[in-house]
Formats: C-alpha cells, structure tokens, sequence
C-alpha cells in the first residue's frame, strides 16, 4: 500500500481527470516558468553544481534561459516546473519528461536555498501527481544523475525511488556513468537505503 509523503498537503492539481498547470504545496508554488523567470533562471544557472549535474547548456547564456521559458518547458513532451516560495522567490526547477506511461524527473536548487527541505517537499508533490491516477496517470518515474551528485541522490531515495544500478547514458554527446532508480505507482514512498557506488 502507498503512503503519501508527510510534506506535501493534496495538490491543488487535478480536476476530473484533468491537471492544471500548478501545484501547492506547505511552503511552495511549482508553476510553470514564464517570461518574468528568465533573470532569475539565468543566474541561477551560473551556479558551477548546476552546471556540472545537469544538461543546462556551458556556458549558460541569457539565450539559454528565454529558450528554456520560451520553447523547452511548454514542451508537450515535459511537464517542468519552477519551484518559488509563497512570496515568488526561485528556488529551484523540476520537471518530468514524458515517455508513454513512464516518466524521468530531474531537478536542480537555487544553492542560497539549498538545505531547506525546498525540494524535498516539491519532488513528493511531483511525484504524488505523475503517478496518482487523477494526475498524470503514470505507471513509473525514473530518476538518473551522475554518481558524484550525492545530494540528487539523497533526495530520490528520501522520496522512495529505489536504487535499480549504473548504466551509460549519452546526454549533451558524450557518453557518462549514471546511477539509476525508480519507483511505481503502487510502491510506498519511502525512504530507502541505496547502496554505495
């Protein structure tokens, strides 16, 4: 039986079948990025760890943030998010890539608020929608990052996904050694215990 992660209150989502663009949680608003976001990715993306773990283009332009805004995340591919505090302030992004009844979610944090329990609290809201039947409906999330981005997984086994090994991934043309997980919608999210890698 699935336990609903304590953090997150039901998701202001869902309507007959159907979700809105928004979610709410304690502390948060995950929306979809607009126009008024483009600064505030762009600077968040000179962040070195933001960089180094993600696919964000290197260097990041300002270019790069109004095509994220722009074209990246309307994509009817994705479901992506940036993630604010109650008084708009960004903390982060987070998204799911669409892949038939499967998803991939990925996330990065702003570091001043990194430490927060932020994304904690917003990866358990995602998660509690793409797989709940009156959310996106999906029957499983996988989650990849590459072995050094402890705190990514940290927070995936925080969230219940569970340790499915290493693979190599070609992403931004080059081949890398990721660590993988996963969870479906009928497992609990619970915390879990991976293994060393």
């Amino acid at each position: 039986m699935r336990r609903r992660n304590p953090f997150v209150r039901r998701p202001e989502c869902c309507q007959a079948g159907a979700v809105t663009s928004t979610l709410r949680t304690a502390r948060l608003l995950l929306r979809p990025p607009g126009e008024h976001d483009v600064d505030a990715v762009y600077r968040a993306c000179q962040d070195p760890d933001i960089q180094r773990f993600t696919l964000v283009p290197v260097p990041y332009r300002r270019s790069d943030a109004e095509q994220f805004v722009r074209v990246t995340a309307p994509s009817p591919d994705s479901v992506t998010r940036v993630i604010t505090t109650a008084d708009d302030v960004l903390v982060g992004c987070i998204g799911v890539a669409l892949r038939d009844a499967g998803g991939s979610v990925g996330y990065w944090s702003v570091p001043e608020h990194r430490g927060r329990g932020y994304m904690t609290e917003a990866l358990a809201a995602v998660v509690d929608e793409a797989l709940s039947s009156d959310g996106l409906g999906l029957t499983r999330l996988t989650w990849s990052a590459l072995p050094a981005n402890l705190l990514s997984a940290r927070l995936a086994a925080r969230a219940g996904f569970r340790y499915t090994g290493v693979r190599t991934e070609t992403a931004g043309g080059r081949d890398e050694q990721v660590v993988t997980a996963e969870l479906h919608a009928g497992d609990e999210r619970i915390p879990q215990i991976w293994p060393d890698v």
